[in-house]
């Protein structure tokens, strides 16, 4: 009897094996992915309206000018924030940000409602008119368009409650859990 000689490679069956253990794990990981990709997604959105607002009041404080943020709709991160000319009329763009830029996946929801502008005033602290206090942003919320279990965040641009012992003042990024505020971590609102 002759030895067969010996072969290389995967048989058949070692092959349908491998492809069914792969598609388990595709099926088993697809869900967290997407989670993911939307979290990603979510926190870009809202890193990019907090870096914005952050550069508007760095720029206001050092044009000691009244530098305004603006977004483009109520439901869109979409931003610019601006200066007036000399002439008092004509905006100069200082920054601009597209929503695509950072995920189109991402919406936004301003309170109060319908307010699309804040105003910083030359030491880079929100100009607040007495008459009507909620003539401007105040807070930003950040979901995803998606149903699911994408974690939602908050901005605060000014809060007209003062914060909890040992929580920052001014301009902050945070998380809107009320499970998260019960047990007092520091990422909560």
């Amino acid at each position: 009897m002759t030895a067969r000689p010996h072969t290389r490679g995967f048989t058949l069956i070692e092959l349908m094996v491998a492809l069914a253990i792969a598609a388990i794990l595709l099926l088993i990981a697809g869900p967290s992915f997407t989670t993911f990709l939307r979290n990603s997604e979510i926190r870009s959105t809202s890193e990019s309206l907090l870096n914005g607002l952050k550069a508007a009041t760095a720029e206001a404080a050092n044009r000691n000018r009244t530098v305004t943020f603006e977004l483009t709709s109520a439901t869109a991160s979409d931003w610019k924030f601006w200066v007036l000319e000399d002439d008092g009329v004509t905006q100069k763009i200082l920054q601009t940000y597209s929503k695509n830029e950072a995920g189109s996946s991402s919406k936004i929801t301003v309170t109060p409602a319908g307010q699309l502008a804040v105003k910083f005033n030359g030491l880079g602290r929100v100009t607040i008119d007495p008459v009507n206090p909620d003539d401007h942003i105040r807070q930003i919320d950040i979901t995803s368009v998606v149903a699911g279990e994408a974690r939602p965040l908050r901005i605060i641009v000014d809060d007209p409650a003062p914060p909890a012992a040992g929580r920052p003042r001014g301009l902050r990024l945070c998380d809107p859990d009320p499970a998260l505020a019960a047990l007092s971590d520091p990422r909560a609102c």
